[in-house]
């Protein structure tokens, strides 16, 4: 029987919404052996590490200082979600990746995206070994203001980094992909706001070799009923101040 990496490609949606479609993944049994969903955001989005203090985002210069917050289930460094392509990759315990160290599932993700870039994006490069390995709690305020081994570089500053999130049988790792930056305090590279075509050369061409990577079937998948409802319950948490004012 073919294993099957569910594919999802859902429209741009605010904080709350692709947080809540993140964590439904992680829980959900519906999508196994594995699902991969790429998404965009709108508007503009700061996402606090699951570590990360609110009260920082008031210290922000003032071009991003009010831009919508929330609080990813996930550790490191807050991300400004603009003009990017993020991609979350969920697995079940049986892919030995889910036995692995971290390092592992993020050096196979990130080497998937750079062969997909790198034919018309040829600068992109892994961060060399050297680098230390991001940690959920420390770092600075923003993930892309000092680049990780197995990061994705251009030019020695970071345009692909990730993060994981771990629970007995299932990880869940999402990251972001800068296209562009419209933000002066954005930090990091971007791929020079490619057209939506390109992207979406990229994009394909990503989904075929991590599927081949994890030695599984790409199946394109839509969201049940039943899914988006539990979405829905989790969007409140992720909506409210509880959660995001967590720290």
């Amino acid at each position: 029987m073919n294993r099957v990496l569910h594919i999802l490609r859902d429209p741009a949606l605010d904080g709350p919404d692709n947080m809540a479609r993140d964590e439904h993944l992680l829980y959900s049994a519906a999508l196994r052996p594995a699902a991969l969903r790429l998404y965009a955001w709108t508007p503009p989005t700061i996402s606090l590490g699951y570590f990360q203090r609110y009260a920082d985002v008031a210290k922000l210069p003032p071009d991003v200082r009010d831009l919508p917050v929330v609080r990813r289930l996930t550790g490191g460094g807050a991300i400004l979600h603009d003009r990017e392509v993020t991609y979350c990759l969920v697995l079940d315990d049986t892919s030995p990746l889910t036995r692995q160290a971290p390092v592992a599932l993020y050096q196979l993700v990130h080497t998937c995206w750079r062969a997909a870039l790198v034919l018309s994006s040829p600068l992109v490069e892994i961060a060399p070994d050297h680098l230390p390995m991001p940690t959920p709690r420390t770092g600075p305020f923003f993930c892309f203001e000092n680049p990780g081994r197995t990061d994705l570089l251009i030019g020695g500053q970071k345009v692909l980094g990730s993060a994981q999130r771990r629970m007995p049988g299932r990880v869940l790792q999402h990251g972001s992909l800068l296209l562009g930056q419209r933000f002066a305090s954005h930090p990091g590279a971007n791929l020079g706001a490619p057209p939506e075509a390109i992207v979406e050369t990229w994009c394909s061409a990503f989904i075929a070799r991590l599927a081949d990577a994890l030695e599984l079937k790409p199946d394109n998948a839509d969201w049940a009923s039943v899914q988006l409802a539990d979405v829905a319950e989790r969007r409140v948490k992720y909506a409210g101040d509880a959660w995001t004012r967590l720290r």
